[in-house]
């Protein structure tokens, strides 16, 4: 797995936006969390239970005196996964945020449904 974060600040969601896309045995999930400026993602993680990928980390404690909203925008590239239909789950330590994906809409209907699977709406 590699695993990528930039803070931004900026216009802040107010729940956590979960996108996975896939590509043959390969799934990047791009994860827009909302934070507190100066937190950081660490110990990212993933697992596979049954039909679900999770995807995790901690965050570093806000820096005192510090209020002011940030998103982290996350990229978790996970590889070797195998062929099937998977959901992504992104656990924060409070919530669960599920993800579906689906075939894209380019694919012809010959080729192998793992090869291209976008965010479903």
């Amino acid at each position: 797995m590699k695993f990528t974060s930039i803070p931004i600040a900026e216009k802040v969601p107010t729940a956590h936006q979960v996108f996975p896309y896939r590509s043959k045995e390969r799934v990047v999930v791009i994860v827009v969390d909302p934070i507190v400026c100066g937190q950081e993602p660490k110990n990212p993680r993933f697992w596979i239970k049954g039909d679900k990928i999770g995807i995790a980390y901690d965050l570093t404690p806000a820096p005192a005196g510090r209020h002011h909203p940030c998103t982290a925008h996350s990229t978790f590239d996970l590889q070797n996964i195998p062929d099937q239909h998977f959901s992504v789950e992104f656990h924060d330590g409070k919530e669960v945020r599920t993800a579906h994906m689906m075939r894209c809409p380019n694919m012809s209907p010959e080729g192998d449904v793992w090869d291209c699977m976008v965010p479903k709406p």
